[in-house]
């Protein structure tokens, strides 16, 4: 880690944790809010080192995997690819948000202003392009350029932030091939939705995709709806794929396992999910 990202990650510590022992007043974020029960999840993704390990160990498993698959013609990532066109170039897909760019500081606004998401906050906050990288995305996605595979980011971002998107990535360094759109975002074509089945089928038209890089289950499969039990059983299905063909970034801070545990407070929502021991008789 570098200085300056050590003082970065220090300083916003500072102010979350600040936020969150300021008494309350109206208009402050009530107790079991999300900027209470999130907090935890923001300040770890921003300040510990085990974040930062856990990371640059995915991304080189993926740079590890990504070795074997160039030289194995019928490894493909995608499900809804069985196999490859012939002579068709390998391509990676990489998530963009919590997998290549990291937003912790929209979580850490949310949490200091006790705000909620919304559009048009995000909408400020891509247009800003200020997202660092998530560590070890960067030498990743230049090693598999440097191979030869051609570099996809696929993002359930709103199509009308793709100029900013763009403009973020490059930046930071990010390759983007010049000769094809490699940033596909929600809404850029009329099937393009949440699900990013279509968006990995498009690419499966012209490339052999031999790795899927996320942070959501949603990026790897649209079968990532349901309860808990439901979504174990996908992954207890494709368990083969992990840290081969589909390499999972750690993210506490928001995702579609929050929808798995059903609907209510924050605080009570979660609360719903834990298991606990009964205690010493």
């Amino acid at each position: 880690m570098t200085i300056a990202r050590a003082c970065r990650l220090f300083s916003v510590t500072l102010v979350l944790a600040a936020a969150a022992c300021r008494p309350s007043s109206g208009s402050e974020a009530p107790a079991g809010s999300t900027r209470e029960v999130n907090l935890s999840a923001v300040v770890w993704l921003q300040t510990a080192a085990e974040f930062e390990a856990l990371a640059l160990q995915a991304f080189a498993q993926a740079t590890a995997a990504l070795d074997q698959a160039l030289v194995e013609p019928s490894w493909v990532a995608a499900p809804e690819q069985t196999s490859a066109p012939e002579g068709a170039p390998p391509a990676v897909i990489l998530d963009v948000d919590e997998t290549v760019l990291d937003n912790s500081p929209y979580q850490g606004w949310l949490l200091r202003s006790g705000e909620r998401f919304a559009p048009a906050s995000w909408g400020a906050w891509v247009e800003a392009a200020a997202a660092e990288a998530v560590p070890g995305a960067l030498a990743f996605t230049k090693a598999a350029a440097a191979r030869g595979v051609t570099v996809f980011y696929v993002s359930n971002r709103d199509v009308s932030g793709e100029a900013a998107t763009r403009q973020n990535l490059a930046r930071l360094g990010f390759p983007l091939a010049e000769e094809v759109d490699v940033v596909l975002l929600k809404g850029e074509r009329e099937d393009w939705g949440s699900a990013k089945g279509t968006r990995r089928a498009e690419v499966a038209s012209r490339y052999r995709i031999v790795m899927l890089v996320g942070d959501n289950l949603g990026d790897f499969t649209d079968e990532y709806k349901g309860d808990v039990a439901a979504r174990a059983k996908v992954i207890e299905a494709t368990a083969p794929w992990w840290g081969r063909r589909w390499i999972m970034i750690p993210n506490p801070m928001y995702g579609s396992w929050e929808s798995a545990l059903g609907e209510g407070e924050p605080a009570t929502t979660l609360r719903s999910g834990l298991k606990a021991w009964r205690g010493p008789e």
